[in-house]
């Protein structure tokens, strides 16, 4: 899952620098940083799960199931619905470097992943016992769960494989197809793609095309890099490479979109996003395989069900989003918070979060079972979402992600959003892009 939030690059940047000292209730556990509450009154450990966005162990059930199989074991889920970028992320970073606060187990973002595992010293290690867990995962996502040094620090949970989710209502009322199969036929490219938006704005409805900027570029950017190189934004010695064909051709494409009149401004994960997603403001949003059950249907609630429908993204292969589970040192449990983060990852559990809001696993056994594999979303028409999401992550390699990302990736966003709403001119954009993440690079390189 991924949550981001960026309403102005250079604004936002400050935020999470301010955020890194006054922010820590998201990562306040209290088995973990805290010394008079790592037990309960009633002597059991108590194992504080900290996260955030929506990693769906509550809903599936998973908080009881755990703590019945084990009774000294208290579970705490804590975080559900934080923001990863302006919130958990920056509380995580100053637990981290203070050895207090942070959970007994705790989430990480696949963006952040490299940055916040950078340091061995933060994390238990999970090797030995665990190493055999390597048979659950595909490479790529097993690799990226080790520091620097090779430690392995982190277990992988779900990977967001890509759909695109669409409002029939508001195609219909375009004239354009409403049946997935035909959609996925006319947009099999991203040429095809900007051939039905413009279908789309030349028929008027009064509603967007799509819900804003930068969703559509977080796709295209982690689709056109794995399909390359898997450079993005900028290398691990710290040098912007905003000239790799991901980051050009995933701007660009978002610039022609604005200037066609297909993007609207509703800045993801604002109030005015969700207001968009439940009274048809927008018509399409990306759609990694978190999105869907995770954000837009208890967003958009019972009275859209069936407006919404999901058809494969053009070009279908992409990779964006996913987690991993670390156990930070400063746990006063960390061999029991180790074996509930490894049972929470195991591919049984990745089933039933898949089933229960529909974040799709890593486990490539898990995504061959037939709870995910034949799974429909019967409030997205019955799409098969098993299939369309699983087409997507087929050999997927893994992207570059470098530990400056989060930031350069923040101030981009920041100036997309800026072009939206009419902040910036489309011609200006490479420009301010080039300005916000030259200072974004600055901030995060003296902050280490």
């Amino acid at each position: 899952m991924h949550f981001l939030n960026r309403k102005n690059g250079r604004t936002a940047l400050a935020a999470i620098a301010a955020g890194a000292l006054a922010v820590t209730a998201a990562c306040s556990g209290d088995g973990g940083g805290g010394d008079d509450d790592a037990t309960t009154e009633d002597g059991k450990i108590k194992l504080t799960v900290s996260v955030f966005g929506t990693f769906g162990y509550t809903e599936a059930g998973l908080e009881a199931e755990y703590e019945a199989a084990n009774p000294n074991i208290d579970v705490v889920i804590e975080g559900d619905g934080v923001n990863f970028d302006q919130e958990f992320r920056p509380a995580l970073e100053t637990s981290l470097e203070t050895g207090s606060g942070a959970g007994d187990v705790v989430g990480i973002d696949e963006q952040g992943v490299t940055q916040l595992f950078s340091n061995s010293e933060h994390w238990y290690d999970l090797g030995g016992e665990y190493e055999g867990r390597s048979a659950d995962y595909v490479d790529w996502k097993w690799e990226l769960g080790k520091s620097e040094d090779g430690t392995l620090v982190g277990f992988g949970t779900d990977v967001g494989g890509m759909g695109m989710c669409y409002r029939t209502d508001l195609f219909a009322a375009a004239g354009l197809p409403t049946d997935r199969d035909e959609l996925a036929a006319l947009w099999a490219d991203w040429d095809g793609f900007k051939a039905v938006a413009q279908q789309y704005v030349d028929a008027d409805t009064g509603a967007a095309f799509l819900d804003g900027p930068t969703q559509l570029q977080n796709m295209l950017l982690g689709q056109l890099a794995g399909q390359g190189d898997g450079a993005m934004y900028v290398d691990g010695e710290g040098n912007l490479t905003l000239d790799s064909p991901a980051a050009t051709e995933s701007v660009n494409t978002v610039l022609e979109l604005q200037d066609m009149g297909a993007i609207g401004n509703f800045a993801s994960w604002s109030d005015e996003w969700n207001a968009g997603m439940i009274e048809g403001g927008y018509a399409v949003m990306p759609c990694p395989g978190w999105m869907a059950g995770g954000v837009i249907q208890p967003t958009s609630g019972p009275d859209n069900a069936g407006k919404w429908d999901m058809a494969a993204a053009p070009g279908i292969a992409g990779n964006w989003g996913g987690s991993w589970l670390g156990v930070p040192s400063q746990s006063k449990h960390p061999e029991e918070a180790a074996a509930l983060a490894a049972w929470l990852t195991a591919p049984e559990q990745q089933i039933k979060v898949f089933e229960a809001v529909g974040n799709f696993p890593s486990s490539p056994v898990a995504q061959a079972d037939p709870r995910v594999a034949d799974k429909t979303n019967e409030y997205f028409n019955n799409a098969p979402v098993g299939q369309i999401i699983g087409a997507s992550v087929q050999n997927f390699p893994a992207l570059t992600y470098s530990y400056y990302h989060p930031a350069v990736k923040g101030s981009i966003e920041g100036v997309l959003n800026g072009v939206a709403d009419g902040t910036f001119k489309s011609d200006d954009a490479w420009a301010e892009i080039q300005s916000a993440a030259e200072e974004a690079l600055q901030l995060a390189s003296a902050g280490m």
